[in-house]
């Protein structure tokens, strides 16, 4: 019961966090984008050259839906879509210029996020936190 209860802690902790992290972040940058284009432009950050499959196939959604996302990405100049050389039906995605403005504001956020985490949080917690993180990464993964 202990452990229910403390997982259930955990949860509600993270979705919290989540949620804050999420409003701190619009708020430190100026970027009008829904929630499918903030996750997707992390995605194509941290995958770059990802094709619209891959990137369904991460965000567990349909290619169409991404399709429609990635559309409006490309209007706005956040991303733009490189012809293979071999297959000319197939493309990856790319940042473009505002992707690319994007991600460097989005780098100095996380900065000022990480150098927080170092100045509260001691090397041992640092360790454990993100040992536990990546434990329940994994278990989340598998579900």
């Amino acid at each position: 019961m202990i452990n229910k209860n403390i997982a259930e802690e955990i949860n509600q902790t993270l979705e919290e966090l989540w949620i804050l992290l999420e409003t701190k972040e619009r708020s430190y940058t100026n970027f009008n984008l829904n929630n499918q284009q903030y996750t997707l432009l992390t995605l194509i950050i941290r995958y770059p050259s990802s094709t619209p499959k891959e990137l369904a196939e991460k965000m567990n959604v349909t290619k169409s839906a991404i399709s429609q996302q990635l559309v409006k990405l490309e209007t706005e100049g956040y991303i733009f879509r490189r012809q293979h050389a071999e297959d000319k039906r197939a493309f990856s995605v790319e940042l473009g210029e505002k992707g690319l403005l994007y991600k460097k504001e989005m780098d100095a956020y996380m900065q000022q996020v990480s150098e927080k985490y170092y100045a509260s949080l001691s090397p041992e917690e640092l360790t454990n936190f993100l040992s536990a993180l990546q434990k329940l990464t994994k278990v989340i993964d598998e579900l």
